[in-house]
Order: C-alpha cells, then structure tokens, then sequence
C-alpha cells in the first residue's frame, strides 16, 4: 500500500477562502467594467479609444501576473520535487489525501511541472505582446 499523506485542514480552509475571494473580486470587477464602459459611451471617439487602450494594457498586466507567479512557483516546486525524489516535496501542505510518489515517478512528476510552469510563462509573456501588437496596429 503506497504512503498516503494526509490533508492539512488549515491549508485546505484557507485555499478555499482564497478562492472564494478571487470569485468576489471577479463578480465586483465585472460590475465594475461594466458600469465603466457604460459611462464611457457618452465620450468622444478619441478619448474612448485611448480609454480602452488603457483599459486593454492594464486589464492584459492583471492577467498576466497572477499566471506569470503562478509559473515561477510551479517551477520551484518541480526543480523542490525533482531534488527530493518525493512528491509532494518534503514539508509541503496538501489540501487533499495524498499519495507519495517517490524516485523516477516523483522526478517525472517535477519535470511536468517544469514544463507546465515553463507553458505558462510563454503564455504570459505571448498575452502582453499580442496585446501590444494589437495596440500598435490600430494606431497604423
């Protein structure tokens, strides 16, 4: 039978409180926009288009770090599992019984999550280019 590790209820409890809070910031920041491009309608063409030019970087550098944090502690925790030869790496918290992966399996594991990490950051980094690129061309 394969070591199980067990869950971490404050973990789990404050996962789910960070999750709940990024769904409440959603829902208030879509109001938010909306009620924005509601008054926004009422300006004139060049002020609305530089409005939404902001709007569009500021909104594309929002995106964008959560998911460029969220890559570079994926990269640690794999480079963490890879030298470990354990997953979950020692000392690391589970929000859900776990079951311990060790060796070959554990460093395969970590390389995924180097790779995953390393998708996510060209993500990232395509977003605010493409939004950039697009910016630029409208002004052409």
């Amino acid at each position: 039978m394969p070591e199980i590790q067990p869950a971490d209820p404050a973990t789990r409890r404050r996962a789910l409180i960070t999750a709940a809070a990024i769904a409440v910031a959603g829902w208030a920041a879509f109001f938010a926009l909306q009620e924005w491009l509601a008054r926004l309608s009422g300006s004139d063409p060049e002020h609305m288009r530089e409005s939404l030019e902001r709007a569009l970087i500021l909104g594309s550098w929002a995106a964008m770090l959560p998911v460029a944090l969220l890559s570079g502690w994926l990269w640690l925790y794999g480079v963490r599992v890879g030298r470990a030869g354990r997953f979950p790496a020692p000392g690391a918290k589970v929000v859900r019984d776990t079951p311990v992966l060790l060796g070959d399996a554990a460093r395969l594991r970590g390389t995924a999550l180097k790779v995953l990490a390393a998708f996510l950051g060209l993500l990232s980094v395509g977003t605010l280019i493409a939004v950039y690129r697009l910016i630029a061309r409208l002004h052409a």
